[in-house]
């Protein structure tokens, strides 16, 4: 079995954007934890992030 392509991993990557958001995110999300974690966890902690971040940038353009 050989190596997917970029295209592929593209593709994979951006179905699965939800997961890869949350690991890329300064959550300390593991991937064990995501294969714990149901579609409305992800949804949840997806949602969660959105408000910090928003929070973060009131609080940055505050300044």
């Amino acid at each position: 079995m050989g190596t997917i392509s970029k295209q592929e991993a593209e593709q994979r990557a951006r179905l699965n954007w939800a997961q890869w958001r949350l690991l890329l995110s300064d959550m300390s999300i593991t991937y064990s934890d995501l294969l714990q974690m149901d579609d409305d966890d992800i949804a949840e902690a997806n949602a969660a992030l959105d408000i910090h971040m928003r929070a973060m940038e009131k609080k940055t353009s505050k300044k």
